[in-house]
């Protein structure tokens, strides 16, 4: 009998072992070599006029004013002290297009208006090196996808160069180990 209940904590305790390492487990961003964690997948993460797998405004391209997209999001985990929102593309070239780093959003924050210059710290874009958001203005026919991820973080991020120098890996290096939860947005724009 003492032999049973033996095998039985063993079997128990494997599995709850197996289940808490598939928690913590690490999958690897096919655009970096950067690892990231699985997070809780509970965050809710939309914008003005647009959702996850549906078409990006022509407002936010170099089609039309430019601007920055609005963004909401909601139901982040207790532990959130802050957001940080990445925004690129990876075009048929291969080199990665990064149009928004965006760090440093106070964990009262729920939503960022269109053109919003004030919520936050910038990082560089790719485009013009400048810390802005810049517009897609993406080249050739066809639908382009643009990965749009919002990260609540349980700690500011660990960075320790200017915001003039704070490219999308610089920041996830920053947010390695102190992501809680993130979700997202997929989307497309087909330019005229």
């Amino acid at each position: 009998m003492k032999k049973n209940h033996l095998i039985l904590f063993s079997l128990v305790f494997a599995t709850a072992c197996q289940k808490s390492t598939s928690a913590t487990s690490s999958t690897v961003d096919s655009s970096t070599t950067t690892t990231t964690p699985v997070v809780a997948n509970q965050i809710k993460f939309t914008g003005n006029g647009f959702v996850h797998n549906g078409a990006y405004p022509k407002l936010f391209t170099c089609d039309s004013l430019g601007v920055s997209p609005g963004l909401q999001w909601s139901n982040a985990p207790s532990s959130t002290t802050s957001y940080a929102i990445t925004m690129y593309t990876i075009p048929p070239t291969g080199e990665k297009h990064v149009y928004t780093v965006l760090y440093n959003i106070p964990a009262t924050a729920t939503s960022i208006p269109d053109n919003s210059k004030s919520i936050g710290v910038f990082g560089i874009n790719t485009v013009d090196g400048k810390t802005t958001y810049t517009p897609p203005c993406s080249q050739g026919p066809g639908a382009k996808v643009y990965v749009l991820t919002l990260y609540a973080l349980n700690a500011t991020p660990t960075i320790s160069v200017p915001n003039t120098q704070v490219t999308m890996d610089i920041l996830y290096a920053g947010m390695k180990n102190k992501i809680v939860d993130s979700a997202v947005m997929s989307v497309t724009y087909t330019r005229p």
